[in-house]
């Protein structure tokens, strides 16, 4: 069974892990690939992991006959995953070796309704996060992101603005609050939240993402419109 990635994904300083378009050379015998994927299913014989590598981009599914810990990880959570497929090509189904694995902040769940009168003007500590390292994968905005901050960050919340969800590109804010402790680091953290309740409605061309960026004097943005139609799938969440 698969340990929590702390000392792996959250340890990492230098640079990201990966982003959204990140790929190794194909020629490779021991590839790995580090993915944000759904956990559908876990058992003492195998699980099942799902993904979309960007935007609608067709489903992948990849299998393994290695089982998750029940304590950490719950099926229909979003993980981040390091593995290397059998085919060591990425970007297709099929048998994959994990050699770790960690939920994501988020794990695939709703943006949270909030006004901005009761956060405090979305108040947050500061993250560095490129405008490449925010995307959607299919009904899935995924993010990631760098922090001086403990292991377990004190609060990180990606909300909604209630004054903007009928608009053409509702709001969405980031608030990441690092806590204060002496094992304060730079870390990498990975995020993963379902906007298909706002992707879907009538009307939304989009989403905006909104976070503070080190070193800026306002809040980044980055825009996300919809591009082309989600890919039909038997699951709407993915």
């Amino acid at each position: 069974m698969f340990k929590s990635l702390i000392s792996i994904v959250a340890a990492a300083t230098a640079m990201f892990a990966f982003t959204a378009c990140n790929s190794s050379d194909d020629s490779d015998t021991d590839n790995q690939y580090a993915d944000i994927v759904t956990l559908e299913s876990t058992a003492p014989t195998g699980s099942v992991m799902t993904f979309r590598e960007k935007d609608d981009s067709p489903l992948i599914t990849l299998t393994t006959t290695q089982a998750f810990s029940t304590e950490i990880f719950t099926p229909g959570t979003r993980i981040l995953a390091i593995y290397h497929p059998e085919s060591n090509k990425r970007g297709e189904s099929g048998p994959v070796t994990v050699a770790a694995a960690s939920p994501t902040l988020g794990k695939g769940s709703a943006p949270v309704p909030a006004v901005v009168d009761t956060l405090d003007n979305w108040a947050s500590d500061r993250i560095v996060m490129p405008g490449t390292s925010v995307w959607r994968s299919g009904y899935y905005l995924n993010m990631a992101f760098q922090a001086i901050s403990t292991a377990t960050p004190k609060k990180f919340y990606v909300y909604v603005d209630e004054k903007t969800v009928d608009s053409e590109y509702p709001e969405l804010h980031v608030v990441f609050k690092s806590g204060n402790s002496s094992s304060m680091y730079n870390f990498a953290f990975y995020a993963s939240y379902n906007i298909a309740g706002l992707w879907n409605r009538p009307g939304v061309n989009g989403v905006k993402v909104y976070y503070f960026n080190d070193g800026a004097m306002m809040p980044s943005c980055v825009t996300i419109d919809k591009t082309s139609e989600i890919t039909p799938s038997p699951n709407p969440d993915k």
